[in-house]
């Protein structure tokens, strides 16, 4: 039944590829950064500005979740670790939609209001991270 129809090939691969492929990538980088020490770039908002970017510290959050310390990358960022969470929950909801007899599109709403709350989520979040006594606590 999977080999004839066209959908659900279709969803196997999205539902098997996307996951074998960021673990792959994850244990090149993890490797890459323990063999030869390789360091990214500073943010350039940061260098340029001196001001922590909504993303400042995505980098190091991404290589603590990848050596396992949840901890560690919610205190690097913890809006990055919400938007990983919310995009894993899209994620899996489009590979059940995918997989679902019969199907059943699946749509992200997303009116003004909810995009005016994450546009302030985000901004709130970038000026507190830039206060002295958020400054003081976490770097």
């Amino acid at each position: 039944m999977l080999s004839r129809d066209k959908h659900y090939r279709r969803a196997f691969v999205l539902a098997v590829a996307v996951p074998i492929f960021c673990a792959a990538a994850a244990a090149l980088v993890l490797w890459a950064q323990n063999k030869y020490g390789i360091s990214f770039l500073p943010c350039s908002i940061k260098h340029l500005t001196g001001f922590n970017c909504v993303s400042c510290g995505a980098t190091r959050a991404t290589f603590a979740l990848l050596r396992g310390d949840l901890l560690t990358a919610i205190w690097y960022n913890p809006l990055y670790i919400a938007f990983l969470i919310c995009l894993s929950y899209l994620y899996a909801r489009l590979v059940i939609s995918l997989l679902a007899r019969p199907y059943r599109r699946f749509v992200i709403h997303l009116d003004w209001k909810r995009a005016v709350i994450i546009s302030a989520i985000v901004v709130v979040f970038t000026v507190i991270r830039n206060m002295p006594f958020y400054q003081a606590a976490f770097f």
